[in-house]
């Protein structure tokens, strides 16, 4: 094992909704802040019968800006959402490279959250990765719905990684500060949101796929 790696990335976005994973932190789907919950919320908490307030219903959020990124707000969804870009770093067998995949899934995870395109975590993820899963098919099922999601800041900090000798696989730990974020219906009612929280740890694991030369998270977990 190496000496620890103290990182901070800041992530504008949606990472504050999903700090526990395919938590969305203290989220409920009774169109309130609702208590403290493991739970993700079920697609169904988005209602695909309404319109959106002018009568017309909810325009998807651009996957490929074509003009200024708009944050999320009650009323739409993101719009022009830049698209993360997979490090070079992390096409590396390295701890170095473990490390920037990591901090790529994280922008990965925010970008399907603000857009409902998981390209871009379906790319850094591994077929069985059952976290990197439920998000995709929960959050890609809210914005089928016409929902969607507005978020503040998270910062990551990855304490350490560590390695196989020959570089094949990896594992490590983190910390998750998180941001409030909300969920909307098509309607533009609060579906549900989600209080804050800082410091959560986290551990993962990962391997180097040699037919893409990049790494592949393939497990992702809270601690506590």
């Amino acid at each position: 094992m190496t000496d620890p790696v103290n990182r901070p990335v800041r992530l504008a976005g949606l990472a504050g909704v999903m700090a526990l994973g395919l938590v969305l932190a203290g989220c409920s789907g009774d169109g309130g802040a609702g208590e403290s919950s493991s739970v993700a919320p079920s697609a169904t908490s988005v209602s695909s019968e309404s319109a959106s307030p002018d009568g017309s219903s909810s325009a998807s959020p651009s996957a490929s800006p074509s003009g200024t990124y708009e944050p999320a707000t009650e009323t739409s969804p993101a719009k022009n959402v830049p698209v993360p870009e997979m490090p070079e770093a992390a096409k590396e067998p390295t701890q170095e490279g473990l490390e920037a995949a990591v901090e790529y899934w994280w922008e990965a995870d925010n970008y399907l959250k603000l857009t409902g395109d998981s390209e871009a975590l379906e790319r850094v993820s591994t077929a069985d990765c059952k976290l990197c899963n439920d998000l995709i098919d929960r959050w890609s099922e809210i914005y089928k719905l016409g929902g969607w999601a507005e978020s503040g800041q998270a910062e990551i900090n990855v304490q350490f990684t560590t390695i196989d000798d020959g570089g094949s696989g990896g594992t490590g730990a983190m910390e998750v500060s998180e941001a409030p974020g909300q969920i909307y219906r098509p309607d533009g009612e609060l579906g549900a949101t989600g209080e804050g929280t800082s410091k959560i740890p986290w551990t993962f694991s990962a391997f180097f796929n040699e037919n893409d030369r990049s790494w592949k998270i393939d497990d992702l977990g809270a601690q506590g």
